[in-house]
């Protein structure tokens, strides 16, 4: 199976970002890409590269530029994970409800409704610390995907013509593209590969970004 990685940063040097500095240990197993002082949306991003790439690999992984990769064993994860799912994930959920606030795990019920799938490392602080947040079993399929690290089946993404939801820069475009996923058959699922993301997550709900962003989202999908 070959696969390639894919993220952009913000940053004008690529070299210092957490995905490159853990991706670089398995140069001699995959293939790496990336944008450096990208101001351009993710998803129209990612599917340049897809179109770009469409006949080079078998599945390309968008990753954000802030997690670590901590598997050595992702590329014989992602193929056996791919015998499953058209795109795999690290985080998700089922029985997605519409509604505000139009984050993927609230909309899946929260943690106290056994709706969550997946597990993801994140950092405590400056010491070194993690803590595994687990959200629920995996591998399973699920409905919707965290976009920290999102893994495509290119041939099976082209043959439904399904691409990233390129309405959403950044915010709301990773469970837009599920919901699209979705309605072209895809399989979404997510696998027990390690990462540690190195985010503190949404911290301001009210931020006018992210309210724009989810009353648009609500305003596409709120009837599926």
């Amino acid at each position: 199976m070959k696969t390639a990685f894919y993220f952009a940063t913000r940053s004008n040097d690529h070299t210092i970002t957490s995905a490159f500095k853990s991706l670089s240990r398995l140069k001699d197993k995959i293939a790496i890409f990336y944008d450096s002082n990208n101001t351009v949306g993710l998803s129209k991003r990612y599917n340049q590269i897809i179109s770009k790439h469409k006949s080079d690999f078998d599945n390309i992984v968008f990753i954000h530029d802030d997690v670590y990769m901590d598997d050595l064993y992702v590329c014989e994860k992602l193929e056996r994970a791919h015998k499953d799912f058209d795109i795999v994930g690290l985080a998700g959920g089922v029985n997605p409800k519409i509604q505000k606030l139009a984050l993927w795990h609230l909309m899946c019920g929260g943690f106290n409704s056994n709706n969550l799938r997946g597990a993801v490392a994140h950092p405590i602080n400056e010491s070194g610390q993690i803590f595994m947040t687990s959200f629920g079993p995996t591998p399973a399929r699920v409905a919707l995907l965290d976009g920290l690290f999102l893994s495509v089946d290119i041939r099976k993404a082209n043959s439904v013509g399904w691409k990233f939801n390129e309405n959403y820069t950044f915010h709301h475009y990773d469970i837009a593209s599920s919901i699209d996923a979705n309605n072209k058959k895809l399989k979404l699922g997510v696998a027990p590969i390690w990462v540690v993301h190195k985010s503190p997550g949404l911290l301001n709900t009210n931020d006018k970004l992210f309210t724009d962003s989810q009353d648009k989202f609500i305003e596409e999908y709120s009837k599926h």
